[in-house]
């Protein structure tokens, strides 16, 4: 598509004659042909008026018509409309050596109002024509007819033609520069003077009155930007300047701050033909709208690729977290069950145990004086007491082994244990406590405790191969749901964390995943593997978890959590009873001489062989035994009999011993109950009372004190009911 011809190239190349005015008439530019057609130089009549730039003749003032002249600017100033003036007599002065003499000569010019965006005139735009041979022989032709009539209408018709053909040129001229959709400036000279601007650079810099100023002058607040330098430098050498996106602050209104705009323009200079630069056009378009549209969009852009940054970030970090806490449920899952089947083994181990301590109890009383097969039975006595051991240890990692929890001050614990400790642990291992002070204290069998800080402690001096350092940390510590859940089932609220950290070989990822695990072992053949699988079950018994952190031959981190004592805060919290060594109620007298009548026991144990064992010892103690295999036909017993003691396993096929123990305390609250089971009975999280447990395996002692006991009590107390 061509480029539209601007308004300064019709202007200075037009072949036509123009003069450009400002409202008090002075001379503000004028074309070659102009200037070819009056004789004069722009720098002669440039900033006069018109009027005095083309004085009258005062040898023969009829000669030059100034009036019809100003009346005609007169009319298209005040009209602000188009005034043609088809011919006017108006003598000029002859420039040069002759400049004091006058030619008599004939114009038609027309005279166009240039006005702004709110419709003041702010230039004239005069077109002149020199007519003097047109009318020289028009009046020839008069003289020659005698008649003169006729030649003379032909002539002003002619005049009337060129005069409107000339008004219609300068309209289209005003209308090419008015309606120009970018801004157009012309600056004449090294100051950079207006010549003349259009409504669009009106519009951008405030329609100030620029027409005869510097750009200093009409515009002071660009001093000291880019444009001024730029101005000289095109000025300077004749090369063009195009600026894309520039920013300027321009004082658009009176009195208010600057204004930030941005523009595209081009500073083209006007040549002439001696090679000189006698101006810049400019030529440019407002680009600000577009300019602060593309900067929210690129902020708005910005804004979106960091908030995808940001939401990346959370979407790898919420997955990092489900994945750790997926695989802390997963793991908690597995040493769960691991533990369910571990606690299901040691109460069937308990009651093999039960029924081989049993018979070996039975059978010591026909062997006599025979030291030979005492001796055998000894041995197989202390194999019954190894696996009862064992069976406490698979005990404590299926979290259900026999506790006598109490306040402890850790602290103090660790103080206390740190001489034994660093003895039992070698020269080679340096040992460091950092103890928080303050610190709360917990709830927990001290024993269990202890011994797990050994277990941890052997373990980091045999993955330090001996020598290195060994530290013991503990702090305060308060989680939320969000931290609970991330490594464990546990709740939220107030631990205290208990840390064993080593410097020594460490472990894999693999071995991480199953150190909690039972049996399972790095060490030499001797090695139980139960060490860390019990320290896991007991401070899961004990309320907390643990959380292991550990990298090759980066150490290993051990990081007991456990709660907070409820009782020292006053949390109104109520404890779980303690169970006693002995495996009896805590509340529970001492023997005292018993009645030679025994009791009516109701006993239920779905194990034939331990039911036959145990009702043929409690039979040979003198009670009356009534032996049942579950617990919905001891229900069913306990309707149609009377019975002082109600003894059940825990572990029964169908409906629990825990069940049919509170229901025989809801519905036969005269029964004693007796609960056999190879780990203690949390009696309050049960919802049970007054109940008493034997743990196993039990021997013939201690059921025998059971019963005596309970045989006093129900003597000296009234019956209930």
């Amino acid at each position: 598509m061509p480029q539209r011809p601007s308004f300064e190239s019709l202007f200075r190349l037009s072949p036509n004659a123009y003069v450009l005015l400002d409202p008090e008439l002075v001379i503000i530019d004028a074309n070659a042909a102009y200037l070819a057609l009056t004789g004069r130089s722009l720098e002669a009549i440039r900033g006069r008026r018109l009027h005095e730039a083309f004085a009258v003749d005062p040898q023969r003032p009829e000669a030059t018509h100034v009036r019809e002249l100003l009346d005609s600017l007169e009319r298209a100033i005040s009209r602000k409309s188009v005034d043609p003036l088809p011919v006017i007599r108006y003598s000029i002065a002859l420039e040069g050596a002759r400049a004091h003499e006058h030619q008599d000569r004939y114009w038609s010019a027309t005279h166009t109002p240039i006005l702004d965006e709110h419709g003041e005139v702010i230039a004239i735009l005069q077109h002149t024509m020199d007519i003097t041979e047109l009318q020289s022989a028009a009046t020839g032709s008069l003289r020659e007819s005698g008649v003169g009539q006729q030649p003379v209408q032909q002539l002003e018709g002619a005049v009337l033609w060129r005069a409107r053909t000339l008004q219609d040129e300068g309209n289209r001229m005003r209308m090419l520069f008015a309606q120009a959709p970018g801004f157009i400036c012309f600056l004449r000279g090294p100051d950079h003077v207006f010549e003349f601007v259009n409504d669009a650079y009106q519009r951008l810099t405030g329609n100030r009155q620029l027409f005869g100023k510097t750009v200093r002058e009409g515009l002071p607040e660009v001093e000291g930007q880019a444009f001024l330098g730029l101005l000289d430098h095109v000025y300077a050498t004749g090369e063009a300047y195009v600026g894309k996106r520039m920013r300027a602050l321009l004082q658009r209104q009176p009195g208010m701050g600057q204004e930030e705009v941005f523009v595209d323009f081009i500073y083209q200079p006007i040549i002439e033909n001696d090679g000189q630069v006698s101006g810049i056009f400019v030529q440019g378009n407002d680009v600000t709208e577009q300019q602060r549209s593309q900067m929210e969009l690129q902020e708005y852009r910005e804004r979106l690729e960091e908030r995808v940054r940001e939401r990346t970030r959370e979407l790898f970090q919420s997955e990092a977290e489900r994945r750790t806490a997926e695989a802390a449920l997963a793991q908690s899952q597995r040493l769960e069950a691991v533990g369910k089947l571990t606690g299901g083994i040691a109460h069937d181990f308990n009651n093999m145990l039960q029924i081989i301590g049993g018979n070996l109890q039975l059978l010591r009383r026909s062997l006599g004086h025979d030291e030979t097969a005492i001796r055998r039975l000894e041995s197989a006595v202390s194999g019954v007491e190894k696996g009862a051991q064992l069976a406490r240890q698979l005990l404590a990692v299926a979290s259900r082994q026999s506790l006598q929890p109490q306040q402890i001050e850790l602290g103090s614990m660790l103080d206390e244990m740190r001489g034994l400790l660093a003895g039992s642990l070698g020269s080679g291992v340096r040992l460091e406590l950092d103890i928080d002070s303050g610190l709360w204290p917990v709830f927990a069998d001290v024993g269990n405790l202890q011994t797990v800080l050994f277990n941890l402690a052997f373990n980091a001096r045999d993955a330090m191969s001996g020598g290195g350092s060994l530290l013991l940390r503990a702090r305060n510590r308060t989680l939320d749901a969000a931290s609970a859940a991330a490594w464990s089932d546990a709740g939220p609220g107030d631990y205290v964390l208990l840390s064993v950290i080593d410097d020594g070989s460490g472990m894999s990822s693999e071995v991480r995943t199953h150190a909690f695990e039972p049996y399972f072992t790095t060490r030499h053949e001797s090695n139980s593997g139960l060490g860390l699988s019990m320290v896991y079950g007991f401070v899961r018994q004990s309320g907390g978890f643990v959380v292991l952190e550990s990298e090759e031959q980066g150490g290993t981190a051990v990081h007991l959590y456990l709660p907070r004592d409820p009782e020292a805060v006053g949390s109104g919290e109520v404890r779980p009873e303690p169970a006693s060594a002995t495996g009896a109620s805590a509340a529970m007298p001492a023997p005292v001489d018993a009645p030679s009548a025994g009791l009516d026991i109701l006993f239920v144990e779905d194990d034939p062989t331990l039911r036959m064992l145990t009702g043929e010892v409690m039979s040979e103690l003198g009670h009356r035994v009534t032996l049942i295999e579950s617990a919905e036909t001891a229900l069913e017993q306990l309707e149609s009999h009377s019975f002082d003691v109600l003894l059940t396993d825990v572990g029964l096929a169908g409906m629990s011993g825990i069940e049919l123990a509170r229901r025989t305390q809801e519905h036969h609250p005269d029964v004693d109950v007796v609960i056999a089971s190879g780990y203690p009975v949390d009696v309050h999280r049960e919802g049970l009372r007054d109940l008493r447990t034997m743990l196993k395996p039990y021997d013939i002692h201690q059921v025998r004190t059971l019963l005596d006991n309970l045989r006093a009590e129900r003597a000296l107390a009234p019956r209930r009911g």
